[in-house]
């Protein structure tokens, strides 16, 4: 998908473009090997936050974000089109879903240069779609993604830890949270009830026949 060619667009007609990032993970757990991809609706390729954009033009579209002042759950779209059918094995080939993507709106001066930047969006890809259009002989795609940022992923996800030492002390061996859990796993607690023994006040000292010592003694209730 890198060797889109760009659309021409004159700098005087660009005030602001949207940049696309698709981090997609290869094998699970490995950060290393990795497939990033990149475009950008802008007239030229343009590099920030250490990564060059590619020049696609027209042929990214990207869906509306939304603008809130706190962190809030929000879906977008980001789709390309105008891919080859020399190319789209690559989409084929990898594994979009679970994918990272980030976007930012970039925004140029009068001089067509890109002045600043601003992330606006940064999620999980949870879907795709294909879609194809046939020309005479000629074979083009347009391939849309859609994802959730971080906070919906968080707020979907289920997870927990046994209540068992093997489980605890595998992320911190020293922790013995959970040593005795065996020895009160056969117990059964009565949450909120009445104890079902009481102590009696007794005097320290002095004691007689029923309370030697003073001390309290426990009666069944």
């Amino acid at each position: 998908m890198d060797n889109i060619p760009a659309v021409a667009n004159s700098p005087v007609q660009v005030n602001s473009a949207e940049f696309v990032k698709i981090t997609i993970y290869n094998e699970y757990g490995n950060t290393a090997n990795t497939t990033v991809f990149t475009a950008s609706s802008s007239y030229q390729d343009e590099t920030f936050d250490s990564t060059t954009f590619n020049a696609a033009g027209g042929l990214l579209s990207v869906g509306s974000q939304q603008k809130d002042i706190r962190v809030t759950s929000a879906d977008t779209t980001v789709a390309l089109s105008g891919i080859p059918n020399t190319t789209i094995s690559l989409v084929l080939g990898s594994k979009i879903r679970g994918s990272k993507l980030e976007i930012w709106r970039g925004f140029y001066n009068d001089q067509g240069e890109l002045t600043s930047n601003a992330k606006r969006f940064t999620g999980i890809i949870t879907g795709y779609n294909i879609e194809e259009d046939r020309q005479d002989l000629d074979d083009t795609f347009t391939v849309a993604v859609s994802a959730s940022n971080y906070k919906t992923v968080l707020e979907n996800r289920l997870a927990s830890r046994r209540t068992n030492p093997e489980s605890w002390e595998s992320f911190d061996p020293d922790d013995t949270s959970m040593t005795n859990i065996y020895s009160i796993a056969t117990q059964t607690f009565d949450f909120g009830k009445e104890p079902k023994y009481t102590s009696t006040g007794g005097r320290r000292g002095g004691g007689n026949s029923n309370n030697s010592g003073g001390g309290g003694r426990q009666q069944l209730k």
